[in-house]
């Protein structure tokens, strides 16, 4: 008789323990959906450096909060002015000069 309830209570705390596990999963998959729609990265103004995220409003920047700027601008096209790209797409390209 003992063992009967130590065993059906240790099946219902499995259940309560299976149940709380799959929630969590369920919560942590509507968190990563939400950070997903945070447009930051996508953005004409985010700078990529981590002094200085974003040019306009650089508290929203990467946070839930910036879900909604209304500042934000989609990328143009691909700037290759960098200063690490410098000299590496022209490092075998001769002018016409030579």
């Amino acid at each position: 008789m003992v063992a009967a309830f130590f065993i059906s209570f240790w099946v219902f705390l499995m259940i309560v323990f299976s149940f709380s596990v799959v929630r969590a999963f369920k919560e942590g998959a509507e968190q990563v959906k939400k950070l997903h729609r945070i447009p930051c990265y996508k953005c004409d103004f985010f700078t990529n450096d981590y002094r200085l995220k974003c040019t306009v409003n650089p508290s929203l920047a990467c946070s839930e909060e910036a879900i909604g700027c209304i500042d934000f601008e989609p990328k143009k096209a691909i700037k290759n002015n960098s200063p690490l790209n410098a000299g590496k797409c022209n490092r075998f390209r001769f002018s016409v000069n030579e």
